[in-house]
């Protein structure tokens, strides 16, 4: 591009000078001769009674022009292609190489590639699964992925149409879903003239005519990619997703700026939830946006659902780092089932002194891998009858599992970290 722009500046530069030099004629047949490669210059040059500057004026418009074009089109950068239905190669050619011969002529005829094209080389059918970006032409540069399972055309795929907050609910009928939207998208693929398929994969979104489907499901159920074609049965309905009627996200105290003031919800979490129309929330979920990170404390009801035109969003409040308010809601759950001292022990931290990360992935380890101690194990761990007398000897009272005193007489174990538990409380908590 850079070489074609300082060419085309050579040119003009040349066309300039020579009618600086010579009469009105002879600057048209300089600039004819300089502009021979673009047509609309030489029509500048058959019109031999325009002035000096209005040819100068007529050759940079169409310098620009060129480039223009030249600036239009779109390199792909990376594409994957997948054989359909049958796998075309053999010990002795790859896939890649059944492609190349057709691959290559597309790229010097800069044929246009883009998602759903179907490719015929040397008797086997190919088809683009992705491009990035969408629509362009093969370059020199672009990387070719043909790994995967052969496509297949799918008997049946169930699309459902997703709801947002910012759009009012629908309740028509969902065959206007197919009628309006779907039959007509999928019948504009196939009359297109340009050789493309509808390539869909479980969980794609598609936006149809201002309204964002999902693929839901498909048979057969295996395979990762299909095409649907007119032998396709399409299923559609309306997202039945339920909506909050209330949810309260708040921010973590830490990441807020301090630099400058901000509204929490129109510079933040408006901006976020607009981005994510269709995402689905539920109590203890977390996010991120311009850096300020965010926590679904409560919601009615508690989810899954979705963000609704309807639901009032509360963000009062702020979150400080504790270690209960880190943790992802996978492991609160494990945390939810240990007994309540266990709970108390392994959140144990001045998160707000610093240094809470270290014990966060601490914590994130011990609860990811946990697993049961073998009765053998168990038996070999410290134990022993309390004694109040020499109670002064350890720097608990109670235990730490149900939170009860000891008494004096009680089976209790005192674990390598030096915590002493009731027999019976801590046996069963390290046993699962």
């Amino acid at each position: 591009m850079d070489e074609y722009r300082s060419a085309q500046q050579e040119k003009w530069l040349r066309a300039q000078q020579a009618t600086a030099t010579t009469s009105a004629s002879s600057c048209s047949d300089a600039t004819d001769a300089a502009a021979a490669s673009s047509s609309a210059c030489s029509n500048t040059g058959n019109a031999a009674g325009n002035s000096a500057n209005s040819m100068e004026s007529q050759a940079l418009t169409d310098s620009g022009a060129a480039v223009t074009k030249e600036s239009r089109e779109v390199v792909i950068r990376r594409v994957h292609i997948l054989p359909v239905s049958h796998v075309p190669e053999s010990p002795e050619r790859s896939r890649l190489e059944v492609l190349a011969p057709e691959l290559r002529r597309k790229r010097e005829n800069k044929e246009s590639i883009k998602t759903g094209l179907f490719i015929r080389s040397e008797a086997h059918e190919f088809a683009v699964v992705k491009a990035e970006p969408e629509e362009g032409v093969l370059s020199l540069d672009t990387d070719y992925y043909v790994d995967g399972d052969p496509l297949i055309r799918f008997e049946k795929v169930q699309f459902v149409c997703l709801r947002d907050f910012e759009q009012a609910d629908m309740n028509q009928d969902p065959t206007v879903l197919f009628s309006d939207y779907i039959g007509p998208y999928f019948r504009s693929v196939a009359d297109s003239g340009e050789n493309l398929g509808s390539v869909a994969s479980v969980g794609e979104r598609i936006n149809i005519f201002g309204l964002e489907f999902q693929v839901l499901a498909v048979e057969p159920s295996d395979r990762d990619f299909g095409i649907i074609d007119s032998n396709t049965m399409v299923f559609v309905d309306w997202d039945t997703t339920p909506e909050f009627e209330k949810i309260h996200i708040v921010p973590f105290q830490d990441t807020l700026p301090h630099a400058y003031d901000f509204d929490i919800f129109n510079d933040y979490l408006k901006p976020y939830l607009t981005r994510h129309k269709h995402k689905q929330f539920g109590v203890n979920d977390q996010f991120t946006y311009q850096g300020v990170q965010f926590k679904v404390v409560c919601c009615e009801p508690n989810g899954p659902a979705r963000i609704g035109r309807n639901t009032t969003i509360y963000c009062e409040g702020v979150l400080h780092p504790s270690l209960r308010n880190l943790l992802p809601p996978e492991l609160l759950e494990q945390l939810s089932h240990l007994p309540p001292g266990l709970q108390m022990l392994l959140l144990n931290t001045e998160a707000l002194a610093g240094g809470y990360e270290e014990r966060l992935m601490e914590v994130q380890e011990t609860l990811s891998r946990r697993r049961g101690l073998s009765h053998e194990t168990i038996e070999r761990i410290e134990k022993f009858s309390w004694d109040s007398g020499a109670a002064r000897q350890h720097d608990q009272t109670s235990c730490m599992v149900c939170l009860a005193n000891f008494v004096d007489g009680e089976d209790v174990r005192k674990l390598p970290c030096s915590h002493v538990f009731h027999r019976h409380c801590i046996d069963e908590a390290i046993r699962r």
